[in-house]
C-alpha cells in the first residue's frame, strides 16, 4: 500500500492513532491511510451519518469486515459502564451530526469528539473513527491536527473522557 495522498504529520497521526488502540498491522495502518483519504475528499460537505459509516468502512474493511460501516446491535462496555444502548445510536448520531457538522472552534470540536465517543455506535474502532473525525473537523477549522502518542499523551487524552474534565 502506497503512503501517497497523505502528508508525514497525516500519517504520524494515523499511525499513532492506531498505535493508542494496540493496532499495530500493516493492514490497519494501509486502511486507516485509506480511510483518512476518503474523510477528506468529502471534509467540506456537512458531517452526516452516511459519511460516519463510510469512514468506518473504509477504516474496518479489512480487520472486521463484518462490523465495517455498520451501526452495533450489540451492548458494548468501556470498563465496566455500558456505552449507549443499541436502540438509541441511530437517533443520538443523526442529533451528533446536526448539532457538530462544522465546528469552528477546537473547544467545539473536543465537545463533539467527547459525544462522539460517548455514543460508541461500533463494536469496534470507535476511537480511531471519532479521532479521524476529530482531525477532519480541525482541517475545516484551519487547526493544526492532534496527534496523540502511546504513553503519557494517551493518558491525557483519555482524561478528556472522565466527567469532571468536560
Amino acid at each position: 500500500m502506497s503512503e501517497k495522498g497523505v502528508n508525514r504529520k497525516e500519517l504520524e497521526f494515523l499511525i499513532h492513532s492506531n498505535w493508542i488502540e494496540k493496532e499495530y498491522s500493516k493492514i490497519a495502518k494501509d486502511d486507516s491511510i485509506l480511510a483518512w483519504k476518503e474523510a477528506k475528499k468529502y471534509k467540506d460537505t456537512k458531517m452526516n451519518t452516511d459519511y460516519v459509516l463510510m469512514v468506518h468502512k473504509t477504516l474496518m474493511k479489512n480487520i472486521y469486515p463484518e462490523i465495517a460501516g455498520k451501526i452495533r446491535k450489540v451492548p458494548v462496555y468501556i470498563g465496566r459502564k455500558e456505552c449507549l444502548k443499541p436502540s438509541l445510536i441511530k437517533e443520538e448520531l443523526n442529533g451528533w451530526t446536526k448539532e457538530y457538522s462544522q465546528p469552528k472552534s477546537a473547544s467545539k470540536i473536543k465537545k463533539a469528539h467527547i459525544q462522539f465517543e460517548r455514543i460508541h455506535p461500533f463494536e469496534d474502532g470507535n476511537g480511531r473513527v471519532g479521532r479521524i473525525l476529530m482531525n477532519i473537523q480541525r482541517l475545516n477549522a484551519d487547526l493544526p491536527l492532534i496527534i496523540i502518542h502511546e504513553g503519557k499523551e494517551q493518558m491525557e487524552y483519555y482524561d478528556w473522557f472522565r466527567p469532571n474534565n468536560y
